[in-house]
């Protein structure tokens, strides 16, 4: 039901639409250009155990890295009905135009959360983040890394470049709901990483720009727009800081604090809202 989806969701659906009568190989073409390919074809893989009977469906691309995109029975998985169904669906996801419009949703409140996150993380002897850019992981650096298709950003953390992958960031860009204050409402640890690593926080939860958990390689491309993006940032900054009256970091983090507190008036105000 269009009525449930978010606003991005919807302008997926409607840029998918433009693509309904092309022929299967065209669809697979614009996927791939998502991810930095011209063309790819449909294999399947035949799965065991309490998977029997079903086999794997996935987009090859051609450059050799692969999406899986569902498991059916194994002759429904081979008919060119089933694999077209499956196609339509991953077009709304993955095509350059929902893409670039996923990746600009998701800065500007990405970058007014930077101001709480790094306020709190002030308070907790923790380094700062500053947020570069926002990233569809497309295999290049990551090949059989199994986060392909999935959405990071790229942060300076003590002037160091650094990928942040995270399933729940990953679905808000996709879903166009990423929040411009913490969803966290109390602070904690990343599981299974280690307190000593934790250098930053981010969306209230301490992370790690040291540890490969949470985090993924960067491209080339990816690392030369994140530092061209570093650069812009640091020349704003420079002309910023002739100008009077910004806040000290005790002001950011009473901010914070404020922004924190209200934050479960403002779920309940969009709920009455929903309601409604």
């Amino acid at each position: 039901m269009t009525e449930n989806l978010t606003d991005l969701q919807k302008k997926a659906v409607e840029i998918a639409k433009k693509y309904e009568s092309l022929p299967m190989k065209d669809k697979i073409g614009i996927i791939a250009q998502t991810f930095g390919c011209t063309s790819g074809k449909i294999e399947t893989s035949v799965c065991y155990g309490k998977w029997r009977g079903t086999s794997d469906m996935a987009i090859r691309f051609d450059n050799g890295t692969s999406l899986g995109i569902g498991n059916e029975r194994t002759p429904q998985a081979k008919s060119a009905k089933v694999q077209n169904e499956y196609i339509n669906s991953v077009l709304v996801r993955y095509n350059p135009e929902i893409v670039a419009a996923a990746k600009e949703a998701a800065l500007a409140p990405l970058r007014r959360r930077e101001a709480i996150d790094n306020a709190i993380a002030a308070q907790k002897g923790l380094k700062p983040y500053t947020i570069l850019t926002v990233e569809l992981n497309d295999g290049t650096a990551d090949k059989g890394g199994g986060y392909i298709g999935w959405y990071y950003v790229t942060l300076a953390v003590d002037g160091k470049i650094h990928a942040h992958l995270e399933t729940g960031l990953a679905h808000s860009i996709a879903s166009g709901t990423v929040s411009e204050i913490p969803t966290r409402e109390k602070y904690f640890t990343a599981g299974a990483l280690k307190e000593a690593y934790v250098d930053y926080v981010f969306n209230n939860v301490g992370f790690s720009s040291i540890s490969d958990m949470y985090s993924l390689p960067i491209s080339q491309d990816v690392l030369e727009r994140a530092e061209k993006t570093l650069v812009e940032l640091g020349k704003a900054q420079t002309a910023e800081h002739s100008q009077p009256c910004k806040p000290s970091l005790r002001e950011q983090l009473t901010a914070a604090k404020k922004v924190l507190a209200e934050r479960p008036n403002i779920q309940r105000h969009q709920q009455d809202k929903g309601v409604r």
